[in-house]
């Protein structure tokens, strides 16, 4: 929900006190379209990073993964720690080394057609029933109460058991998967280096490698039916993929398989008690949740910004930009943009055409996302069935600018 206040850069022309300001987090889209309008190509020198805003530059530079690549981003942001703090971090180096999200094409090619069944939208329908009876289980805990916390009791447990089981760890262990989320993702809260959340990182990242190498170890000597060991069959019949790889693989999964889906119900939440007509509207109808489910993930994109490492010199809408600097792409202001979206501010579930870059664009676009969209709707049509009158208690957001949710939503009905 955007705050409707005029705002306008400093005298001197600077956005950095804009983009760094405790606003920003609360409400970051008058700053984005100051952005797109004014700089649509800025350099930051705050962040040390260039900023793109606009939505057909980003899905340029996401189009053209052989000069904006995602090898070496985030070594990019660990550069810009302090000498002696920078040389502290062995395991987020090795970590962002190799994977998934941190390749390109062929390596990147290689690892999704290793999973890519896996989260095909045919077979993860058949995890329909039990996600289904996640959420009955979780709703039927704080019914009767008048109340709950919808990032507590129900938007991070969902997400975060299915992709536990899915994966095939206890779910029973998630207090430590939040834990390892929260540090994890915090060296990308700001746009520029922090020494403290850097160090929690690191050691987050050491411990939640170390607990998937015991249970890679334990699925090697007992397979079961999961992700896992799905993986562990694929390297041991020759596919080309390392215990380093399997391990990032797993960590990968762990923590991108509940953050946006999380941030996404608990948004979706907030919007529409923000927004009681289309509240109202989407009760009425419930045959337009698809398309209100794409239209939730415009309007406030759980993943707000993603970036790319410049792999040779080009030219960005009359800006050099060299080799080895970073491009931050404003995913959530590519979204509002009304270049692209008329009306872009205003919620509208109905949208047509809504070609949005919540989960990005090209060859990097979130294999996760069917999971997703199957788990959002059941989530948001069963808790509005059996949940009459929601009203808004509490609220506090997460303290970032990549990513977008609500880290506390206290909510009666």
């Amino acid at each position: 929900m955007s705050l409707a206040h005029p705002i306008s850069p400093s005298s001197d022309g600077s956005l950095d006190e804009l983009i760094t300001a405790r606003q920003f987090i609360v409400d970051p889209y008058p700053t984005y379209r100051i952005l797109r309008e004014s700089a649509p190509v800025y350099y930051s020198p705050a962040w040390r990073v260039w900023i793109l805003s606009r939505y057909d530059d980003i899905v340029r530079v996401l189009r053209d993964p052989k000069r904006f690549s995602n090898a070496g981003r985030f070594s990019g942001l660990i550069d810009r720690l302090p000498a002696d703090v920078g040389g502290e971090m062995t395991a987020l180096r090795h970590h962002y080394s190799a994977g998934l999200i941190q390749s390109d094409p062929p390596d990147h090619t290689r690892l999704r057609t290793l999973v890519r069944d896996a989260f095909s939208a045919s077979t993860l329908q058949r995890l329909r029933p039990r996600i289904q009876s996640i959420i009955d289980e979780l709703i039927e805990v704080f019914r009767q109460s008048g109340r709950f916390n919808v990032v507590r009791d129900f938007a991070y447990p969902l997400p975060v058991i299915v992709i536990s089981e899915l994966l095939g760890v206890p779910a029973e262990h998630r207090d430590r998967f939040l834990i390892w989320s929260h540090d994890i993702t915090g060296l990308q809260a700001t746009g520029g280096a922090n020494a403290d959340c850097a160090r929690r990182a690191n050691r987050a990242i050491q411990e939640v490698e170390d607990y998937f190498r015991e249970i890679c170890a334990e699925r090697r000597r007992n397979r079961q039916d999961d992700l896992i060991s799905y993986m562990i069959a694929a390297q041991d019949s020759g596919d080309k993929l390392s215990d380093d790889e399997l391990i990032n693989m797993c960590v990968t999964f762990l923590l991108a398989g509940h953050e946006t889906t999380k941030n996404l119900i608990a948004n979706a939440i907030l919007t529409l008690i923000s927004y009681p007509e289309q509240l109202a509207a989407l009760r009425e109808n419930p045959s337009i949740f698809p398309s209100a489910i794409e239209e939730f993930l415009r309007y406030e994109s759980p993943i707000q910004r993603g970036w790319r490492r410049v792999a040779e010199d080009v030219e960005l809408n009359g800006r050099q930009v060299a080799a080895g600097e970073l491009v931050f792409l404003m995913f959530g202001s590519a979204n509002r943009d009304p270049a692209q979206f008329p009306e872009p501010d205003r919620l509208d579930l109905r949208r047509i055409n809504n070609r949005h870059i919540a989960f990005g664009y090209g060859v990097h676009f979130c294999i996760g996302a069917p999971l997703a969209r199957l788990e959002a709707p059941l989530a948001l049509g069963t808790l509005l069935n059996r949940l009459p009158a929601l009203r808004l208690e509490h609220l506090e957001w997460h303290e970032s600018v990549h990513v977008r949710g609500p880290s506390r939503l206290e909510v009666t009905f």
